[in-house]
This record gives C-alpha cells, sequence and structure tokens, in this order.
C-alpha cells in the first residue's frame, strides 16, 4: 500500500533560507517575530516571502491591517498563489458588496457548539478582554483591581439573567439591564418600579424558566445581586463600576463597531482552519484609527481562542495570525495564546519597528509583558534599524563568543613582551544592523536580514545566527 505524506505536517518545507537551512510549518508555529525601521523591507522582504510560502502550503489565516494597502498586498498574494477565491474581505457597510461579512461576537460566544460554549464565566472573560482593549492596558494596582472586581461581578449577574430568561446576549440588552436596574434598596422595593423595570421584566422570566438545579441556583444569586447587592451599593462605588461598562459599551453601540460586530452573524473564525479562508480585516489604523484598532483586536482575540480549542487530529491545517504594525494589536491575552500556539498548528508573524514599540503599547508593566511575548516567538527575523535598544536586544539574543587577543609590550632598550589575552565578545554587533540593504532600486531589490531562532545552530554558518537576502517582488 502506497503511504501519503500528510501535505500538513509540522515537517513540510516553507522556505529555503539557505541551500541547506529549511524552515518549516513547525518553525512557522513557534512564532515568528520580524523587526525593522520604517523602509527597512521588512514587509515586502522577509515578510512577502512568509505570507506567499503559507498561501502556497494551504494555510488559512486572519490579517490584521494597519496601513490601507495592505489588503490590496494580500489580494495580489493570494491571486499569484492561486487562492484568491479563499479570501474574506471584512470592510464597512460602504463597501457590503465586496465584503458582506458580519461577526455578532457575543452571540457567537453563547451559542458555540462544543466544551465551554454558552458558559457565563467565559462570556464574561471574553467581555473583560474587551474592556482591555477598549480602555487599553491597565497597570496592576490594587483600586484597578477593585474595580474590575466589581465590573466583572456585574457582568457575570446580567449574563446569567439575561441567559436564564431566554433573552438575547446584546450589548443593547446589557446596557438596558443595568441602566434599568434600582439604584437603591427602596427602589427595589417599589411596586411601580417593579412592574415596569427591565430588570424585573427578566427576573419574572427567568424564575418562571428555571427548572434544573444548577438554573435555580443562578437564578437565586443573581436575584439576590440585583435586588439586594446592587442596589445597596455606596452610589460612587456602584456609579464607578456603571461608568466603566457603559464607557465600553457605547464605543461598541456605534456606527462601524456596531455594524461588524453586534448585528448579525455570516463568518466565524474557525473557517479558517475547516476550509482554508484567509480573513483580512480591511479596517486601517491610518484610516479608520482606534474604531479599527478595536474591531481588529476583539476579532483577533476571537480568533486566538477558537484556535486553541480546535483538534488539530480532527482539523490539521494550520493557521496564521499576520499583522504588521503588530504594537496597534497586541493584548494581554497574547502571551497565553503563543505559549501553546504549536501545539494548535497556529503560526503567528507580527512585524513592527522596535521592541520600544510593544512596551510602550503594553502599558505600565510593559517592559517585561514585551520581553516575556517575545521570548515565546522562536524566530526573530532582524532587517535594518537605527533602534539601538532594538539593535542590542539582537545583538544579545545571538550571542556572544571568546576571542583571543595578542598583546606586545615593552621598550627598545629593555625589550618587548608577548602575552595573550581573552575577553567575550558580541557576534555581531548592534551596528550592523543599520547598514543592512533595504531593497529598492539603489539595492537592485535586495533586502537584508539577519535570522536567529532559539536552539538552532544553522547549516549554512555553523552559527547561531544567519544571514539572507530576500529580493523583492515587483
Amino acid at each position: 500500500m502506497t503511504h501519503c505524506p500528510d501535505p500538513f505536517s509540522l515537517d513540510t518545507p516553507l522556505l529555503y533560507l539557505s541551500d541547506t537551512d529549511v524552515f518549516t510549518v513547525r518553525d512557522a508555529c513557534e512564532g515568528v517575530q520580524v523587526f525593522g525601521a520604517t523602509g527597512s523591507g521588512k514587509t515586502s522582504g522577509s515578510g512577502a516571502a512568509l505570507a506567499r510560502a503559507f498561501l502556497r502550503a494551504g494555510f488559512g489565516g486572519l490579517v490584521c491591517c494597519a496601513k490601507p494597502e495592505e489588503r490590496r498586498m494580500w489580494q495580489k498574494y493570494a491571486e499569484a498563489t492561486g487562492r484568491a477565491g479563499d479570501l474574506a474581505i471584512i470592510a464597512p457597510g460602504q463597501q457590503r458588496e465586496r465584503s458582506p461579512y458580519r461577526f455578532n461576537f457575543l452571540d457567537y460566544e453563547l451559542r458555540r457548539a462544543g466544551p465551554g460554549g454558552g458558559l457565563t464565566e467565559n462570556v464574561v472573560n471574553l467581555l473583560t478582554q474587551v474592556v482591555e482593549i477598549v480602555q487599553g492596558k491597565q497597570g496592576p494596582d490594587s483600586e484597578g483591581g477593585f474595580w474590575r472586581n466589581g465590573r466583572d461581578e456585574l457582568l457575570r449577574n446580567a449574563v446569567d439573567l439575561l441567559s436564564l430568561a431566554g433573552e438575547p446576549l446584546t450589548l443593547d440588552n446589557l446596557c438596558k439591564l443595568v441602566l434599568d436596574a434600582p439604584s437603591s434598596l427602596t427602589q427595589a422595593r417599589d411596586p411601580y418600579y417593579f412592574n415596569a423595570a427591565y430588570t424585573y421584566q427578566l427576573l419574572t422570566q427567568a424564575e418562571r424558566r428555571a427548572s434544573s438545579p444548577r438554573e435555580k441556583n443562578d437564578f437565586t444569586r443573581a436575584g439576590d445581586y440585583w435586588l439586594r447587592s446592587y442596589p445597596s451599593m455606596p452610589e460612587k462605588t456602584r456609579g464607578g463600576i456603571v461608568a466603566t461598562f457603559r464607557g465600553v459599551a457605547d464605543v461598541l453601540l456605534h456606527g462601524l463597531a456596531w455594524e461588524l460586530l453586534a448585528t448579525d452573524t455570516n463568518i466565524v473564525p474557525e473557517v479558517t482552519y475547516r476550509r482554508g479562508a484567509i480573513i483580512v480585516l480591511d479596517l486601517s489604523i491610518q484610516e479608520y484609527r482606534e474604531t479599527g484598532r478595536v474591531v481588529q483586536a476583539i476579532w483577533k482575540t476571537l480568533f486566538q481562542q477558537a484556535m486553541l480549542r480546535r483538534d488539530p487530529e480532527e482539523h490539521p491545517r494550520p493557521v496564521f495570525l499576520w499583522a504588521d504594525e503588530a504594537q496597534h494589536f497586541v493584548t494581554s491575552f497574547d502571551y497565553e495564546y503563543q505559549a501553546t500556539a504549536r501545539s494548535a498548528r497556529a503560526a503567528t508573524v507580527y512585524l513592527t519597528q522596535s521592541l520600544s514599540n510593544y512596551r510602550a503599547r503594553l502599558g505600565q508593566g510593559g517592559h517585561d509583558q514585551a520581553d516575556a511575548l517575545l521570548g515565546l516567538f522562536q524566530t526573530k527575523i532582524m532587517h535594518a534599524n537605527a533602534d539601538y535598544t532594538t539593535n542590542k536586544y539582537a545583538s544579545d539574543l545571538i550571542g556572544q563568543v571568546w576571542s583571543t587577543r595578542d598583546n606586545w609590550s615593552g621598550q627598545a632598550r629593555s625589550g618587548t613582551s608577548y602575552g595573550q589575552s581573552e575577553s567575550v565578545e558580541s557576534k555581531i554587533l548592534p551596528a550592523v544592523f543599520t547598514v543592512l540593504r533595504k531593497g529598492g532600486t539603489a539595492n537592485r531589490g535586495k533586502v537584508d536580514a539577519v535570522i536567529f531562532q532559539g536552539g538552532r545552530v544553522w547549516d549554512a554558518t555553523n552559527d547561531t545566527y544567519l544571514p539572507v537576502t530576500f529580493v523583492q517582488q515587483g
């Protein structure tokens, strides 16, 4: 019987970086971080080579867009590799003929199949991540922890009550519930308020529908919260918690974010590994600013969670997550995702100018968080760069070597003496990265890079680093 090789094997070659050094699916799934200054050729050099290799190999994926030209660039990649039919472009309503896709992320999380689908705690966790995306990463402090705990308690009881009452879990309904909830114990006992308030309608429906022991327990907890705990909170505390929630909900209930994330659903992240779809989020940061960032980061988070849930034995197709100008899209969930992405056959390629971009985006504690995240990307590709911090980081990664120096000393009358001394020197000095070729006409389309991969000695150099020249297409 003839053995048919697995087309999606982790050992499938994607690129030849030298005559003897192969970059495989396994390498891709261990994460790739590309550094390079603006104009260094990182996107048109190593970025383009990796993108085309992924598409040729049949990967599905999600592409976050920071610049307007990225959608057109991926269309060209798809056409060149015979994958144009797999593109799914997410774009605003005025372009709906070209992009009909919508994704109600809350409804998806509540209704998705499989273990964990519809669980209140998972929905609350998702909403908490959305808060981080909208507000930006907050530094750890005791007051912040207090507000976060209060917000999560409110969300947990709101989600439970809507679910028990059989009402759709939408941002509209969540806001209506919270804004209609009694703000004092006196109001909670007022018969007139009881008959008119949306919160009480939900409590009545939930009590009638609760049948299993777990549902009855959840109803009791939710009823106690909305009729006792919530209205008895100090006004300042309750107001702060509600303000945090409303600030996030307001962003998602207007305009573009509402249209793309809170209406209907006709595409889900799972199509990337089931059918090889290439989802391009055509909402460039340069054009759509903060709204574009929020919508894409929410899509990215749901994609990451879906990839970690999948069974790669049942669905072996590799997938990729792609983000140029990646500092705009990083969240605290990236660390959890990247730590286990390889076992999910999920490749991540992040491109950015400098290490400092990540540290600034991640806010308080960003230095350590950025270093921890980057430690999970086994392959680092360094292009031309004038940022000393990034170049020093790259030099330190590549490592040092013992060097022997000859020493001569003495004077004419007394003669000379000779000796040797050993010292540790960098294999590649930081200054080397400032003079790598950047492509373009002046360099005949040649883009230089230095590649490092954790735990690997390259055949071509018998060392921890590999100089590579990429040739720009077109």
